[in-house]
């Protein structure tokens, strides 16, 4: 039960906040509002840190430092610029769509870098969670929808970017013995930094709103979606395992649906549901052998 309640209550927390990137962008751009985010978060999960009993990296040095900025430029810099700009062209709830399968780009990683064997039982899932993908388009697809494609094609580069930006963070943390939280707070500010040299180097900084929902929206994106949810991951990752937190993410697309119909005007369709189903029986076969359900759920 305890898993069961971190798992409904971590989509509660991320749901809206596909929702609320889409308000961001309506009074600033995407860098902007990106800035604000992860420059906001780095500072606050830093203010954590000092007060928590985390100790400082065993050994400093430059390949650390580069490491580090590679990290937060790729999983907070140009992951999330595809995932914003994405979101002005396709339904919010649709985007973690992509994300919640990114253990098939991770399979071909183990098959043809790592050469690994790959288990049927991972090919079937891989194959049910493409089938679903499938499923969820597929009215962007045979209508040959432009917009809608170029959304999901952003989100498809963003995955990409996830990977990379997670093999730096796992290096990091089991093989150099990093502190997560230090490591998470100083590539969040390189990711706000990576933002604030577009901007500089761009357009400039804009007129801040005055705005509430504008406010509100970016403070929720900050403490609950970006710190809280990292946190309720973490946690989650180190009591049940990698394989039963990453159905926080699986299931997070049909959470994010039911927040689209409700703001956004998304009309569920048996396609829809066939989509969604597909993708967490192709996750739970996938990841059916490291599992010990009765225990998880227990």
């Amino acid at each position: 039960m305890r898993f069961l309640l971190l798992l409904f209550t971590g989509l509660l927390l991320a749901s809206p906040g596909w929702y609320f990137i889409t308000i961001q962008l309506k009074y600033v751009s995407t860098i902007e509002s990106l800035f604000y985010r992860f420059i906001l978060a780095g500072l606050f999960l830093e203010i954590v840190r000092r007060f928590s009993n985390e100790s400082n990296p065993p050994q400093m040095n430059l390949r650390l430092c580069v490491l580090t900025l590679v990290q937060g430029v790729l999983l907070f810099g140009l992951n999330f610029w595809c995932v914003y700009e994405a979101s002005k062209h396709m339904i919010s709830g649709l985007i973690p769509a992509l994300p919640a399968i990114t253990f098939i780009p991770a399979l071909f990683i183990e098959c043809f870098i790592e050469q690994q064997k790959i288990p049927p039982i991972k090919i079937w899932g891989s194959a049910f969670a493409l089938l679903g993908i499938f499923f969820l388009f597929f009215n962007e697809i045979t209508t040959f929808d432009t917009t809608h494609l170029f959304g999901l094609m952003l989100v498809f580069f963003s995955v990409f970017f996830t990977l990379g930006g997670s093999e730096v963070a796992k290096h990091l943390t089991q093989v150099k013995k990093v502190p997560v939280l230090w490591l998470t707070s100083r590539t969040l500010l390189m990711g706000g930094f990576f933002f604030l040299m577009i901007i500089m180097v761009g357009p400039g900084f804009s007129a801040v709103p005055n705005e509430t929902e504008f406010f509100f929206s970016l403070v929720y994106l900050v403490l609950f979606v970006t710190c809280l949810l990292y946190f309720l991951h973490i946690y989650m990752v180190k009591n049940f395992g990698v394989p039963s937190a990453s159905f926080l993410w699986v299931l997070l697309p049909s959470a994010c649906l039911f927040v689209s119909t409700l703001f956004e005007g998304y009309v569920w369709t048996i396609m829809t549901t066939a989509g969604l189903l597909c993708i967490v029986l192709g996750a739970f076969l996938f990841h059916s052998q490291k599992m010990n359900l009765k225990q998880k759920f227990m």
